[in-house]
Formats: C-alpha cells, sequence, structure tokens
C-alpha cells in the first residue's frame, strides 16, 4: 500500500497492517515531526515550563553554591573554562583542544589564567616541565 509520510510529504510502501494515521519514511522524520508537535503543544498547554532564559537563571542559582568546590563550574550546561577560552579565541574550540588552569584552581576562570592546547599530549607534555617546578607547586596551593 502507498503512503505519505506526515512530515515531509515522499509516498512510499507500507504493509496494510503498518498503516497508522501518522506515517514516517524514515527515522529522521518522524523525529522532526515528533520534536514540532511537541514543541507547539507544550507552548499552547504548559508555558509556565517552557525553558526560557529566566527560568534557566532560576535553576542555575539554586544550584551553585552546592557541592563542595572540586569539580569544575557550569554555564548553562557547558564548562565554564571552556566557555571563557571560546569567548578570549573567538571561536568555538576545536575537538581535541584542552583548556587548562595555570594555576591548578578548576574554579578560577580568569583569563590570564587559562591556556589553550591544541590536544591532550601537548598538555601532558606541559605538565611534565611544569609540575616538578618548586614555583609552579607554590601557586597550585
Amino acid at each position: 500500500m502507498i503512503v505519505v509520510c506526515s512530515n515531509c510529504g515522499k509516498e512510499f510502501n507500507r504493509w496494510p497492517s503498518c498503516v497508522r494515521p501518522h506515517n514516517f519514511c524514515s527515522r529522521e522524520c518522524a523525529k522532526a515531526f515528533t520534536s514540532q508537535r511537541m514543541t507547539e503543544y507544550n507552548k499552547e498547554h504548559n508555558p509556565e515550563a517552557m525553558m526560557i532564559g529566566s527560568r534557566r537563571q532560576n535553576i542555575r542559582a539554586a544550584h551553585i553554591g552546592k557541592g563542595n568546590g572540586v569539580t569544575y563550574e557550569k554555564t548553562f550546561g557547558r564548562h565554564t573554562h571552556r566557555v571563557v577560552a571560546e569567548r578570549i579565541l573567538g571561536r568555538p574550540l576545536k575537538p581535541g583542544e584542552i583548556v587548562h588552569h595555570i594555576n591548578g584552581n578548576k574554579r578560577d576562570n580568569r583569563a590570564n589564567n587559562l591556556q589553550v592546547f591544541s590536544s591532550q599530549a601537548e598538555h601532558a607534555k606541559w605538565h611534565e616541565a611544569h609540575d616538578g617546578n618548586p614555583q609552579y607547586r607554590r601557586l597550585r596551593k
């Protein structure tokens, strides 16, 4: 039986027992259709739950200061030091690029405390050269 994709309008074959109210030619079309439909549904039926900027800020504020400060700070679900490094570079970080905290403090995201390495290997070489330096160790404490 020939049916029409509910998302893109493409015609394709489907067994009669598999015909549904909404038929899709691929998983991508099914996801696109469902995502769009659910977004519209939520706007209409549940506007208070929309993840808008002010809601994100409120959720973020509720989480700030919880924990014991040994992990990286996050900004909207991304490591803050990576966001700051991208802002400094004026471009997104490339795959494999590492952002290093010079003084070793994971929460010190000042621009002059961040260094970008092109690979983990380059980052490891830096540590080999600097971790034995007593002056560097004093900075990390």
